[in-house]
Protein backbone atom coordinates (compact mmCIF):
# COMPACT_ATOMS: atom_id res chain seq x y z
CA UNK A 1 0.00 0.00 0.00
CA UNK A 2 1.31 3.26 -0.66
CA UNK A 3 -1.08 5.35 1.57
CA UNK A 4 -2.37 7.23 -0.98
CA UNK A 5 -5.61 4.91 -1.53
CA UNK A 6 -9.05 6.39 -1.05
CA UNK A 7 -10.89 5.06 2.10
CA UNK A 8 -14.41 4.83 3.22
CA UNK A 9 -13.56 5.31 7.04
CA UNK A 10 -11.43 7.82 9.22
CA UNK A 11 -8.37 6.40 10.61
CA UNK A 12 -7.60 5.14 13.95
CA UNK A 13 -4.41 5.70 16.09
CA UNK A 14 -4.08 1.95 16.17
CA UNK A 15 -4.23 1.93 11.97
CA UNK A 16 -1.69 5.34 11.49
CA UNK A 17 1.03 4.04 14.40
CA UNK A 18 0.87 0.50 13.08
CA UNK A 19 4.64 -0.98 12.89
CA UNK A 20 6.03 0.90 16.08
CA UNK A 21 8.71 -0.31 17.54
CA UNK A 22 8.89 0.36 21.21
CA UNK A 23 12.55 -1.15 21.73
CA UNK A 24 13.10 0.37 18.66
CA UNK A 25 15.71 3.73 19.06
CA UNK A 26 13.99 4.94 15.84
CA UNK A 27 10.87 2.91 16.10
CA UNK A 28 8.50 6.01 15.38
CA UNK A 29 9.84 5.91 11.94
CA UNK A 30 8.93 2.67 11.49
CA UNK A 31 4.67 3.26 11.86
CA UNK A 32 2.49 3.19 8.98
CA UNK A 33 1.79 7.27 9.60
CA UNK A 34 5.63 7.84 9.23
CA UNK A 35 6.05 5.78 5.77
CA UNK A 36 3.53 7.81 4.22
CA UNK A 37 5.16 11.06 5.00
CA UNK A 38 8.50 9.53 3.88
CA UNK A 39 6.44 8.05 0.70
CA UNK A 40 4.94 11.98 0.42
CA UNK A 41 8.10 13.73 0.96
CA UNK A 42 9.89 11.81 -1.89
CA UNK A 43 6.54 12.10 -4.21
CA UNK A 44 7.31 15.73 -3.94
CA UNK A 45 5.68 16.61 -0.47
CA UNK A 46 3.63 19.98 -0.94
CA UNK A 47 4.55 19.89 -5.11
CA UNK A 48 3.51 16.87 -6.55
CA UNK A 49 6.03 15.23 -8.93
CA UNK A 50 3.60 14.15 -11.46
CA UNK A 51 -0.32 14.39 -12.37
CA UNK A 52 -1.09 10.84 -11.33
CA UNK A 53 0.40 11.60 -7.60
CA UNK A 54 -1.47 14.50 -7.34
CA UNK A 55 -4.91 12.66 -8.31
CA UNK A 56 -4.02 9.88 -6.23
CA UNK A 57 -3.36 11.95 -3.21
CA UNK A 58 -6.75 14.07 -3.91
CA UNK A 59 -8.71 10.91 -4.41
CA UNK A 60 -7.42 10.24 -0.92
CA UNK A 61 -8.06 13.55 0.54
CA UNK A 62 -11.64 13.74 -0.86
CA UNK A 63 -12.48 10.34 0.37
CA UNK A 64 -11.90 11.51 4.18
CA UNK A 65 -14.09 14.67 3.70
CA UNK A 66 -16.66 12.25 2.78
CA UNK A 67 -15.68 9.76 5.85
CA UNK A 68 -15.48 13.30 7.98
CA UNK A 69 -18.80 13.96 6.84
CA UNK A 70 -20.39 10.83 8.14
CA UNK A 71 -18.43 10.82 10.87
CA UNK A 72 -20.17 13.96 11.78
CA UNK A 73 -23.33 12.90 11.80
CA UNK A 74 -23.65 11.56 14.31
CA UNK A 75 -21.34 13.61 16.62
CA UNK A 76 -21.51 15.62 19.35
CA UNK A 77 -21.85 19.24 18.99
CA UNK A 78 -18.18 20.03 17.70
CA UNK A 79 -15.65 22.55 19.65
CA UNK A 80 -12.67 23.53 17.83
CA UNK A 81 -9.77 23.81 20.35
CA UNK A 82 -6.49 25.56 18.39
CA UNK A 83 -3.25 25.80 19.97
CA UNK A 84 0.83 25.96 19.30
CA UNK A 85 2.57 22.23 18.87
CA UNK A 86 5.19 23.90 20.77
CA UNK A 87 3.81 24.07 24.23
CA UNK A 88 5.42 21.81 26.68
CA UNK A 89 3.76 18.90 28.67
CA UNK A 90 4.91 20.48 31.75
CA UNK A 91 3.61 24.14 31.54
CA UNK A 92 0.34 25.31 33.50
CA UNK A 93 -0.65 26.42 29.68
CA UNK A 94 -0.84 23.22 28.57
CA UNK A 95 -2.25 21.61 31.66
CA UNK A 96 -5.43 23.97 31.89
CA UNK A 97 -6.01 22.64 28.26
CA UNK A 98 -6.21 18.85 29.38
CA UNK A 99 -8.66 20.01 32.19
CA UNK A 100 -10.77 22.02 30.23
CA UNK A 101 -11.40 19.44 27.56
CA UNK A 102 -12.28 16.74 29.80
CA UNK A 103 -14.15 19.13 31.36
CA UNK A 104 -15.83 19.89 27.74
CA UNK A 105 -15.95 16.00 27.03
CA UNK A 106 -18.01 15.62 30.49
CA UNK A 107 -20.17 18.15 29.30
CA UNK A 108 -21.12 16.48 26.12
CA UNK A 109 -18.86 18.33 23.36
CA UNK A 110 -16.90 16.70 21.12
CA UNK A 111 -13.16 17.96 20.93
CA UNK A 112 -11.57 18.50 17.68
CA UNK A 113 -8.11 19.76 16.68
CA UNK A 114 -4.84 19.47 14.79
CA UNK A 115 -3.80 16.24 15.93
CA UNK A 116 -0.31 17.37 16.90
CA UNK A 117 2.00 18.13 19.59
CA UNK A 118 1.49 20.95 22.61
CA UNK A 119 -2.47 22.25 22.99
CA UNK A 120 -3.58 19.89 20.53
CA UNK A 121 -2.44 16.87 22.33
CA UNK A 122 -3.32 18.36 25.52
CA UNK A 123 -6.95 18.39 24.37
CA UNK A 124 -7.00 14.91 23.53
CA UNK A 125 -5.47 13.86 26.71
CA UNK A 126 -8.07 15.38 28.70
CA UNK A 127 -10.85 14.35 26.78
CA UNK A 128 -9.47 10.33 26.81
CA UNK A 129 -9.74 11.11 30.52
CA UNK A 130 -12.87 12.87 31.29
CA UNK A 131 -14.41 9.30 32.57
CA UNK A 132 -11.28 8.47 34.24
CA UNK A 133 -10.63 9.63 38.14
CA UNK A 134 -8.55 12.25 38.81
CA UNK A 135 -5.73 9.53 40.93
CA UNK A 136 -5.71 8.28 36.89
CA UNK A 137 -5.56 11.32 35.18
CA UNK A 138 -2.20 12.28 37.38
CA UNK A 139 -0.79 8.96 36.91
CA UNK A 140 -0.78 9.66 33.22
CA UNK A 141 0.70 13.28 33.22
CA UNK A 142 3.23 11.98 35.68
CA UNK A 143 4.37 9.59 32.72
CA UNK A 144 3.74 12.33 30.02
CA UNK A 145 6.19 14.61 31.23
CA UNK A 146 9.02 12.62 31.86
CA UNK A 147 9.57 13.11 27.95
CA UNK A 148 7.83 16.76 28.56
CA UNK A 149 9.53 18.36 25.11
CA UNK A 150 8.72 17.33 21.21
CA UNK A 151 12.61 17.85 19.64
CA UNK A 152 13.21 20.13 16.79
CA UNK A 153 11.62 17.85 13.72
CA UNK A 154 11.60 21.17 11.00
CA UNK A 155 13.80 21.26 8.40
CA UNK A 156 14.63 18.03 5.69
CA UNK A 157 15.10 14.56 7.59
CA UNK A 158 16.17 12.61 4.33
CA UNK A 159 18.27 12.23 1.64
CA UNK A 160 17.44 11.57 -2.23
CA UNK A 161 17.13 7.89 -1.60
CA UNK A 162 14.71 8.71 1.11
CA UNK A 163 17.10 7.39 4.07
CA UNK A 164 17.23 9.69 7.09
CA UNK A 165 20.14 11.83 7.21
CA UNK A 166 22.32 11.07 9.91
CA UNK A 167 22.88 14.41 11.73
CA UNK A 168 18.57 14.16 12.11
CA UNK A 169 18.82 10.28 13.56
CA UNK A 170 19.15 12.23 17.38
CA UNK A 171 15.98 14.07 16.84
CA UNK A 172 13.75 11.09 15.30
CA UNK A 173 15.41 9.22 18.52
CA UNK A 174 14.02 11.93 20.70
CA UNK A 175 10.54 11.61 19.25
CA UNK A 176 10.59 8.04 19.75
CA UNK A 177 11.12 8.82 23.25
CA UNK A 178 8.26 11.42 23.02
CA UNK A 179 5.69 9.36 21.91
CA UNK A 180 6.51 6.57 23.48
CA UNK A 181 6.06 8.58 26.71
CA UNK A 182 1.87 8.92 25.29
CA UNK A 183 1.33 5.14 24.43
CA UNK A 184 2.55 4.90 28.20
CA UNK A 185 0.16 7.37 29.34
CA UNK A 186 -2.47 6.20 27.32
CA UNK A 187 -2.46 2.41 28.29
CA UNK A 188 -3.51 3.86 31.37
CA UNK A 189 -6.74 5.18 30.43
CA UNK A 190 -9.36 2.50 32.04
CA UNK A 191 -12.53 2.26 29.64
CA UNK A 192 -14.61 3.71 28.42
CA UNK A 193 -12.54 6.26 26.35
CA UNK A 194 -13.72 9.96 26.08
CA UNK A 195 -14.16 10.53 22.12
CA UNK A 196 -12.39 13.01 20.04
CA UNK A 197 -10.86 13.83 16.44
CA UNK A 198 -8.06 14.81 14.98
CA UNK A 199 -7.48 16.55 11.62
CA UNK A 200 -3.35 16.33 11.54
CA UNK A 201 -2.12 16.75 7.94
CA UNK A 202 0.69 14.90 6.23
CA UNK A 203 2.51 18.27 5.52
CA UNK A 204 3.71 18.42 8.93
CA UNK A 205 4.43 14.40 9.17
CA UNK A 206 7.95 14.63 10.89
CA UNK A 207 5.68 15.37 14.05
CA UNK A 208 4.23 12.44 15.70
CA UNK A 209 0.66 12.09 15.64
CA UNK A 210 -1.30 12.33 19.07
CA UNK A 211 -1.97 8.86 20.02
CA UNK A 212 -5.15 10.11 23.02
CA UNK A 213 -7.78 10.80 19.75
CA UNK A 214 -10.51 7.95 18.61
CA UNK A 215 -10.69 9.07 15.46
CA UNK A 216 -8.41 11.22 12.82
CA UNK A 217 -9.22 12.71 9.32
CA UNK A 218 -5.92 12.76 7.73
CA UNK A 219 -5.37 14.34 4.79
CA UNK A 220 -2.49 15.57 2.30
CA UNK A 221 -3.34 18.95 1.67
CA UNK A 222 -2.77 21.31 4.72
CA UNK A 223 -5.55 23.85 3.33
CA UNK A 224 -8.48 21.01 2.81
CA UNK A 225 -7.44 20.44 6.33
CA UNK A 226 -7.19 23.94 7.84
CA UNK A 227 -10.98 24.06 6.02
CA UNK A 228 -12.34 21.01 7.62
CA UNK A 229 -11.28 21.84 10.96
CA UNK A 230 -12.48 25.77 11.02
CA UNK A 231 -15.32 25.25 9.26
CA UNK A 232 -16.89 22.37 10.84
CA UNK A 233 -16.14 23.90 14.52
CA UNK A 234 -19.59 25.75 14.27
CA UNK A 235 -20.45 25.52 18.11
CA UNK A 236 -17.06 27.75 18.95
CA UNK A 237 -13.14 27.37 18.80
CA UNK A 238 -10.98 27.73 21.87
CA UNK A 239 -7.53 29.21 21.29
CA UNK A 240 -5.09 28.31 23.26
CA UNK A 241 -1.71 30.03 23.02
CA UNK A 242 -0.24 29.34 20.41
CA UNK A 243 2.11 31.12 17.23
CA UNK A 244 2.19 31.62 13.03
CA UNK A 245 -0.45 28.58 12.82
CA UNK A 246 -2.90 29.14 15.12
CA UNK A 247 -3.22 32.92 13.97
CA UNK A 248 -3.89 31.56 10.46
CA UNK A 249 -6.79 29.71 12.05
CA UNK A 250 -8.21 32.62 14.23
CA UNK A 251 -8.12 34.55 10.98
CA UNK A 252 -10.00 32.52 8.95
CA UNK A 253 -12.23 32.11 11.96
CA UNK A 254 -12.37 35.91 11.54
CA UNK A 255 -13.00 35.89 8.19
CA UNK A 256 -16.01 33.68 8.70
CA UNK A 257 -17.52 35.44 11.19
CA UNK A 258 -16.75 38.74 9.30
CA UNK A 259 -19.62 37.88 6.72
CA UNK A 260 -22.04 36.23 8.65
CA UNK A 261 -25.17 37.61 8.01
CA UNK A 262 -26.80 37.49 11.10
CA UNK A 263 -25.20 38.18 14.89
CA UNK A 264 -27.20 34.51 15.43
CA UNK A 265 -24.88 33.04 13.50
CA UNK A 266 -21.48 34.39 14.28
CA UNK A 267 -19.40 31.45 15.69
CA UNK A 268 -17.92 32.02 19.38
CA UNK A 269 -14.49 32.74 19.85
CA UNK A 270 -12.88 31.73 23.12
CA UNK A 271 -9.29 32.87 24.44
CA UNK A 272 -7.82 30.71 26.64
CA UNK A 273 -4.84 31.24 28.68
CA UNK A 274 -4.05 31.27 31.87
CA UNK A 275 -1.46 34.38 31.58
CA UNK A 276 -3.83 36.73 29.12
CA UNK A 277 -1.41 35.56 26.27
CA UNK A 278 -3.90 36.97 23.71
CA UNK A 279 -4.14 40.29 25.74
CA UNK A 280 -0.36 41.46 26.22
CA UNK A 281 2.32 42.40 24.04
CA UNK A 282 5.46 40.49 24.12
CA UNK A 283 8.48 42.08 25.92
CA UNK A 284 11.58 41.37 23.86
CA UNK A 285 14.59 42.77 24.48
CA UNK A 286 15.90 44.67 21.14
CA UNK A 287 19.56 44.03 21.62
CA UNK A 288 19.52 39.99 22.51
CA UNK A 289 16.34 39.02 20.96
CA UNK A 290 15.40 37.39 24.37
CA UNK A 291 11.92 37.13 25.27
CA UNK A 292 11.26 38.13 28.91
CA UNK A 293 7.15 37.60 28.20
CA UNK A 294 5.40 35.95 25.59
CA UNK A 295 2.21 37.20 23.82
CA UNK A 296 0.17 38.34 20.93
CA UNK A 297 -2.19 41.39 22.19
CA UNK A 298 -5.42 40.59 19.64
CA UNK A 299 -8.40 41.59 22.09
CA UNK A 300 -8.26 45.62 20.90
CA UNK A 301 -7.32 44.43 17.65
CA UNK A 302 -10.42 42.07 17.00
CA UNK A 303 -12.73 44.67 18.35
CA UNK A 304 -11.65 47.03 15.75
CA UNK A 305 -12.11 44.78 13.06
CA UNK A 306 -15.36 43.78 13.71
CA UNK A 307 -16.54 46.96 14.91
CA UNK A 308 -15.90 47.72 11.23
CA UNK A 309 -17.53 44.39 9.57
CA UNK A 310 -20.77 44.39 11.70
CA UNK A 311 -21.31 48.35 11.48
CA UNK A 312 -24.39 48.39 8.81
CA UNK A 313 -25.87 45.54 10.49
CA UNK A 314 -25.67 46.98 13.87
CA UNK A 315 -24.76 44.28 15.90
CA UNK A 316 -21.49 44.71 16.88
CA UNK A 317 -21.98 44.20 20.62
CA UNK A 318 -24.04 41.25 20.45
CA UNK A 319 -21.29 39.27 18.04
CA UNK A 320 -18.35 40.78 20.37
CA UNK A 321 -20.64 39.20 23.57
CA UNK A 322 -19.20 35.90 21.68
CA UNK A 323 -15.76 36.51 21.27
CA UNK A 324 -14.46 35.98 25.20
CA UNK A 325 -10.99 36.17 26.97
CA UNK A 326 -11.36 33.70 29.58
CA UNK A 327 -10.19 30.35 31.57
CA UNK A 328 -13.67 30.21 33.58
CA UNK A 329 -15.01 26.74 32.53
CA UNK A 330 -18.74 27.64 33.50
CA UNK A 331 -18.30 30.96 31.73
CA UNK A 332 -17.24 28.74 28.44
CA UNK A 333 -19.87 26.23 28.28
CA UNK A 334 -22.56 28.58 28.66
CA UNK A 335 -21.64 30.67 25.88
CA UNK A 336 -20.95 27.26 24.07
CA UNK A 337 -25.00 26.11 24.89
CA UNK A 338 -26.07 29.44 23.76
CA UNK A 339 -25.13 28.65 20.44
CA UNK A 340 -25.83 24.83 20.22
CA UNK A 341 -29.50 25.55 17.97
CA UNK A 342 -27.90 28.25 15.39
CA UNK A 343 -24.44 25.42 15.36
CA UNK A 344 -27.02 22.59 14.33
CA UNK A 345 -28.68 24.39 11.41
CA UNK A 346 -25.02 25.05 10.00
CA UNK A 347 -23.58 21.68 10.05
CA UNK A 348 -27.48 20.38 8.84
CA UNK A 349 -26.66 22.75 5.96
CA UNK A 350 -22.76 21.81 5.01
CA UNK A 351 -23.61 17.78 6.10
CA UNK A 352 -26.35 17.99 3.43
CA UNK A 353 -26.10 15.03 0.40
CA UNK A 354 -23.25 13.00 2.56
CA UNK A 355 -26.49 11.29 4.47
CA UNK A 356 -29.67 10.98 4.83
CA UNK A 357 -31.78 11.72 7.90
CA UNK A 358 -29.35 14.03 10.17
CA UNK A 359 -29.59 13.35 14.41
CA UNK A 360 -30.31 16.43 16.06
CA UNK A 361 -27.16 17.61 17.96
CA UNK A 362 -24.88 20.18 16.04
Amino acid sequence: MTGYEARDRLYTASELLEGFLPDDELGFTKTHDFSVFRRFYMDGFTAPLSIEIRQQQAAHDAAISGALADHLTTARPLVGVMGGHKLTRTESAYLLVVDLARYLTRENFLIATGGGPGAMEAAHLGAMFAYADDFRLNEALNEIQKVPILPHLIGRLFDDAGSILPDRREHLREAHLWLQAALRAKELCPAPYGESLAIPTWKYGQEPTTPFATAYAKYFQNSIREEALVAKSKTGIIYARGGGGTLREIFQDVEENYYEEEASAFTPMIFFDPEGYWQNDAAVDPETGNVSRQGIKLDGVLREIFKLARARRRDTEQCWSKIRFTVDFEEIVGLLESHRGPAQERRALMLQGHAGDLPATP
